[in-house]
């Protein structure tokens, strides 16, 4: 279940987190997210501020921190009689999250990951469009040898499902995985979504789930806006019109 925390930013709307507020999925409203204690919302540095791709700053990199901290927790607790973790990353988008979240299940709980990868292409270069229903989903780099193993899919962000539903499946049925856990940074509320990824979303079940998000194209922390902004240490909101 989401949890609304209902704080206001000093001069916007941004929500104002505190440290209780990470131990669950945070909703996230359009002008973002921050940390009590800081007197502004983020705002872009002097290299982006004037980029007419990105918007601004959603979810700065100190709460991107402290939540994933969190779900490593959750995670831990889920698995504490396991000896190791096989996750599997998907890729590109979830390389960062993934990185931090599998350091943290080391120092945080002592236990070891067993990394794999798998690369698949839906959206390439195109933004979503209204009224979909399907998207192809193409296996470009396989996982490993994944077969009777209970695995954890680590995925940068849940937008109409396709991907992540079609790869839950592709894991059980091909790869002969156990059982699937997922665990994702971001999980949009999509805003008109067809009844055909009504049902995706329905049959999609998430175990861990960082942010939920406003029905946005976002970037950084891993996630490209057209091959940009992966690096960014932060989650923004891009300017969807300037791709039109």
């Amino acid at each position: 279940m989401e949890k609304t925390v209902r704080k206001k930013g000093i001069n916007n709307m941004s929500l104002v987190l505190d440290e209780h507020d990470f131990e669950k999925i945070i909703n996230v409203p359009l002008d973002g997210v921050r940390l009590a204690g800081d007197l502004e919302t983020p705002r872009l540095d002097e290299t982006l501020k004037n980029d007419k791709r990105i918007d601004k700053i959603l979810i700065p990199e100190s709460c991107i921190l402290k939540r994933t901290n969190k779900l490593a927790l959750e995670i831990l607790r889920d698995y504490q009689n396991a000896d190791s973790i096989d996750i599997v990353v998907v890729l590109t988008g979830a390389f960062l999250f993934a990185s931090d979240l599998s350091r943290l299940l080391y120092t945080t709980g002592g236990i070891n990951t067993n990394l794999h990868f798998v690369k698949t292409s839906t959206y390439e270069k195109e933004i979503k469009k209204d009224n979909e229903k399907q998207r192809e989903v193409r296996i470009l780099m396989p996982a490993g040898d994944i077969a009777q193993k209970d695995i954890l899919v680590i995925e940068d962000i849940v937008d109409q499902g396709f991907t992540l539903l079609w790869l839950t499946e592709y894991f059980k049925q091909e790869k002969n995985a156990n059982y699937v856990r997922i665990c994702t940074l971001l999980d949009k509320r999509l805003d008109n979504p067809t009844p055909s990824v009504k049902q995706i979303r329905e049959k999609l079940h998430i175990d861990y789930s960082g942010f939920s998000i406003p029905d946005r194209w976002v970037a950084g922390y891993g996630i490209d806006s057209s091959d940009y902004f992966r690096n960014l240490p932060f989650v923004v909101t891009v300017n969807e019109e300037y791709y039109r």
